[in-house]
């Protein structure tokens, strides 16, 4: 467990300062937020509040008339495919978090939450507990920023702080007053292409223990053949050369083709997997868009099965 949560302080903080790939997925979020109302995917009123410094200024330019339009063109030429896949997967976890609080989950779970705004944006997940869990250095930060921006934080959500060299994960959410026995939807985002496969191993046994029975786990991640070249995806390159120059590499993913047994013997059994190009390609036409999303990025939802 030691060796596994070693990994995950990595990516969540370095030299006790906030994820910067958290804070460029609040800059994505903030600048979707600027475009207009029918060719927006979805609305982050709170994710400029979460950025600082020169990330901030751009999503402030965003929101200029004509010049804001320059933004998202100079963020998809200096990371190719990058925010356009960013802000997909946020619509789509959206979506899939939402159906799961729709149709029965009761508490909601955001595993290295980073900078995500779900909590206060969405309107079913106001109406149930959620616990968001990451490091103490991360949280301080987000809170800080948060309560700047809008006073008083919603009383429904629950910050677990857990320092992965210290804490016991399950024994801080339990604390926190997490029901094992209710239906859960985790939502597990931008973490697992970061961890060794023993850390993501170790995760989906944890969770496996912890949630009841047809809760859902809703999570991101990178095609294995974009990782070992195997197979060769359209600004992958690139791609991976900014992820690693920002410190954070990808070094794990899953093979689309055996995730569902890979899955299994932890108990889940694979819902839904798809590449954010492809829902890109769902969402364009009622938006009048031309997102390309990515064929390398993937989420996916499995659910937990009756023991």
């Amino acid at each position: 467990m030691l060796n596994q949560n070693r990994i995950c302080i990595l990516f969540t903080v370095r030299n006790q300062q906030p994820s910067r790939t958290a804070e460029y997925m609040a800059l994505f979020r903030a600048v979707e937020t600027a475009e207009p109302t029918e060719r927006r995917l979805f609305e982050d009123a709170y994710a400029i509040h979460l950025l600082s410094g020169t990330l901030k200024k751009l999503a402030e330019l965003a929101r200029l008339p004509l010049v804001g339009r320059l933004v998202p063109a100079f963020l998809d030429l200096g990371w190719p495919f990058t925010r356009s896949s960013g802000v997909v997967r946020t619509r789509m976890i959206d979506d899939l978090v939402c159906d799961a609080i729709r149709t029965g989950a009761r508490q909601l779970v955001l595993l290295g939450a980073g900078f995500d705004s779900r909590s206060y944006r969405l309107k079913e997940a106001m109406g149930i507990l959620t616990y968001e869990v990451d490091h103490p250095a991360t949280q301080t930060a987000k809170r800080e920023r948060l309560q700047s921006g809008m006073g008083k934080l919603p009383e429904n959500v629950r910050f677990v702080a857990v320092d992965f060299e210290e804490d016991n994960l399950e024994t801080e959410l339990v604390k926190a007053g997490f029901d094992t026995k209710i239906p859960t939807v985790v939502v597990w985002e931008g973490v697992v292409s970061y961890l060794t496969e023993s850390a993501v191993s170790n995760n989906l046994t944890l969770l496996a223990r912890l949630l009841a029975p047809c809760s859902q786990l809703v999570f991101t991640y990178v095609h294995r053949g974009a990782l070992d070249g195997s197979i060769s995806f359209q600004g992958s390159r690139r791609w991976k050369s900014w992820v690693k120059r920002s410190g954070e590499p990808f070094i794990f993913g899953f093979d689309p083709v055996t995730l569902s047994e890979t899955l299994r013997p932890y108990g889940f059994l694979l819902q839904s997997d798809e590449s954010t190009a492809k829902a890109a390609g769902r969402y364009n036409p009622s938006t009048r868009r031309k997102e390309t999303g990515s064929e390398l990025y993937r989420v996916a939802t499995a659910i937990r099965a009756e023991v």
